[in-house]
């Protein structure tokens, strides 16, 4: 029995047709349906990547639905069942699709209506929660009967063209090619469907990163159509199974009441968890800008190498002489997204952005001290501005504005760059120093969070960019590892920016009105193996920098070898930009550490003291062997009771964020 194959390709390319028709005149009704048109009509520049991207999600799901329903059973099937067996399974599986898929554009539909946004992981409430309620509430409404009776008169009229159509090609005998032949074509062809299934010949495939458009939220939302929605909902709901949020938190580690908790953690009237900046008259005078740029993969293992003949800073090294920069510095977590969910909300739990909480508005939050003394602030990506639900999650937390990727690029009419993660971070400060001066003439003071991309792999870098000196001996390697050059030049490149950027402010009108905080996400991953134990600080290790005026600073006493981590950064600018704030303390400002007591400490249980690396979940510690390299002794010592009481006391701070955290949630439900 050979493929009996050839007399379907009009039922298949009927289908292909009929579904790519559906799915974009669903997207784009749904655009003037449910859109503001005023917004559509400032958002039409983007029309075109608009439609362009909805298509090539349209055609990534139809040719999923290709290879894993007809192209992979034509071998399963044709080859042994008689023929008519075959032609009816197909005609089936396509019909059922149709079905399926007229469903699916309707449940999205009066989920846009109800919720006024596509399916999102909330439909899985609806199993969750109290159904019955939910259910009574939706059908009270006569308009979700109409959105049912218009399913079915849309299901049968779809089905009746399909039908039609599909009969009216009358299928005529075709001479059977050879089995090599046949073979052949179906290898091609799937070939062809698993590229457009990927739906990116990148790096990475089509993802929801990429329905980001514009800076209109409403249209980055119809990009996906109504089956990728459901997919990504689905998505999230695993991440977002975070039993947590359910968890009476004091019950479970034996605490008695929220005042036990507090007294745990360290605090008191002397101590408080919500502290309070002093009342500075000049300081309400000025109110300085604030800029806190997140960089990529920023590590103190490769800063430390700076030389003349390993040029790893680029611009930036004059700026790391002369102002703050700290290396014996841990990063809070190891990821993007908790690192800054870390910094910004002071969060232990994490993909906030995309759980069940993600609409949860945050007393944590670290934007609205800025927000309470009428900063404008602004979240400035390099990246795609829907990526983790960013564009809708920090715009509840204090942010005014999320600008994304598509946005700077489309402000300054540049093509995309071919970097996967992001715009070239040159155009991130570009777009930065312009809403600086824009801010400036408001007559209302700025803060911004800034995430740079380019460090990230693959790194693809500007072709007008030059790489620099290095010395690739200093990290073992030699000048024909590509890979590992390639790394070091994203290093470059992102920290270059930085300095070039650090260069306009103290040359122009902002040297004495803004306050400049960086610090790497994460370190720069795969880039050298630190599994060795005396290694042990710097698989964590990033730097922090820090700018401030001469008339703002209060760091001169401080030591350039004290040790801090991410925890520390938001209680030091609070103190050095505002007046009379008031702002949860859970690490220490850079001003306030002692000799002998200061540390710093990562969610993953490593501690940085001044006299080496502490590892609390096996209870050893490790003293430095070379202080300068950064290199721990091998060899572990007994945790001492001091550091035993550090350990405890940072446990009960990262318990009392999560029961604050999931107490904000709780209370926005009822």
């Amino acid at each position: 029995m050979k493929i009996q194959f050839r007399n379907q390709w009009n039922e298949i390319l009927i289908f292909s047709v009929l579904t790519m028709l559906l799915l974009m005149l669903a997207r784009i009704s749904n655009v003037f349906t449910f859109g503001d048109l005023q917004d559509i009509g400032r958002s039409l520049t983007f029309l075109d990547e608009f439609l362009l991207k909805g298509f090539r999600f349209d055609i990534k799901l139809l040719a999923s639905i290709l290879i894993t329903f007809v192209w992979f059973p034509v071998i399963l099937l044709s080859w042994f069942t008689p023929k008519k067996w075959f032609a009816l399974y197909l005609r089936l599986i396509l019909k059922v699709f149709l079905v399926l898929l007229v469903y699916l554009i309707f449940v999205d539909t009066g989920y846009i209506f109800y919720f006024q946004k596509p399916i999102d992981v909330l439909i899985f409430g609806l199993f969750e929660d109290d159904t019955s309620a939910i259910l009574s509430t939706i059908f009270d409404n006569y308009k979700v009967l109409l959105f049912f009776a218009g399913f079915i008169i849309s299901t049968v009229a779809v089905l009746r063209l399909y039908s039609k159509i599909v009969n009216h090609f009358e299928y005529k005998p075709a001479k059977v090619s050879s089995v090599k032949i046949q073979l052949f074509s179906w290898l091609l062809s799937f070939l062809l469907l698993a590229v457009l299934a990927r739906g990116s010949l990148d790096s990475f495939p089509l993802q929801r990163k990429h329905a980001s458009v514009s800076d209109n939220t409403f249209l980055n939302s119809m990009v996906m159509n109504s089956a990728f929605n459901l997919y990504y909902a689905y998505h999230d709901k695993g991440v977002n199974s975070q039993a947590i949020f359910k968890q009476d938190i004091l019950k479970i580690n034996r605490l008695d009441n929220y005042r036990q908790l507090l007294e745990k953690a360290g605090y008191d009237d002397q101590h408080p968890a919500f502290k309070t900046t002093e009342k500075n008259v000049e300081l309400e005078k000025i109110k300085p800008h604030v800029i806190f740029v997140f960089m990529e993969g920023w590590s103190s293992q490769i800063a430390l190498t700076q030389s003349a003949d390993n040029d790893v800073l680029g611009e930036f090294a004059r700026h790391a002489e002369e102002d703050y920069f700290f290396t014996r510095f841990l990063a809070t977590t190891y990821g993007t997204n908790p690192a800054i969910e870390s910094l910004l909300m002071n969060s232990p739990i994490t993909p906030l952005s995309q759980s069940i909480a993600n609409k949860t508005q945050f007393t944590l939050s670290n934007v609205l001290p800025f927000k309470k003394q009428g900063y404008q602030t602004l979240f400035l990506s390099g990246g795609y501005s829907s990526w983790r639900n960013h564009n809708n999650f920090w715009l509840i937390q204090g942010f005014d504005q999320y600008t994304g990727r598509s946005q700077i690029e489309n402000h300054f009419k540049v093509d995309a760059s071919d970097n996967p993660w992001g715009v070239y971070d040159q155009y991130v400060f570009d777009y930065l120093k312009e809403s600086l001066q824009q801010s400036e003439q408001s007559g209302r003071p700025l803060f911004s969070a800034v995430l740079t991309t380019n460090n990230h792999p693959p790194v693809r870098l500007p072709k007008s960019y030059q790489r620099p000196s290095f010395k690739p001996s200093v990290f073992g390697f030699d000048d024909s590892d590509e890979t590992k050059l390639s790394q070091l030049s994203g290093y470059h490149y992102q920290t270059d920016q930085l300095g070039k950027f650090m260069s306009w402010i103290k040359n122009g009108e902002f040297k004495d009105k803004v306050i400049v905080v960086a610090t790497g996400d994460h370190p720069q991953r795969t880039f050298i193996d630190n599994s060795a134990t005396n290694e042990k600080y710097l698989r964590y290790s990033v730097p922090a920098y820090i700018y401030v005026p001469e008339s703002m600073d209060k760091l001169k006493a401080v030591s350039r070898n004290i040790p801090g981590s991410h925890n520390d950064l938001f209680p030091t600018i609070f103190e050095l930009s505002l007046s009379n704030a008031s702002y949860y303390n859970f690490g220490q400002p850079f001003m306030d550490k002692k000799d002998g007591e200061a540390y710093g400490w990562a969610t993953s249980g490593e501690f940085i003291l001044q006299e080496g690396m502490l590892d609390s979940k096996n209870k050893t510690f490790y003293a430095w062997a070379d202080a300068e390299k950064l290199l721990t002794n091998p060899v572990s010592e007994p945790v001492s009771d001091k550091q035993m009481s550090v350990i405890n006391l940072e446990f009960y701070r990262k318990l009392l964020k999560e029961y604050l955290i999931v107490a904000d949630y709780k209370n926005q439900q009822n």
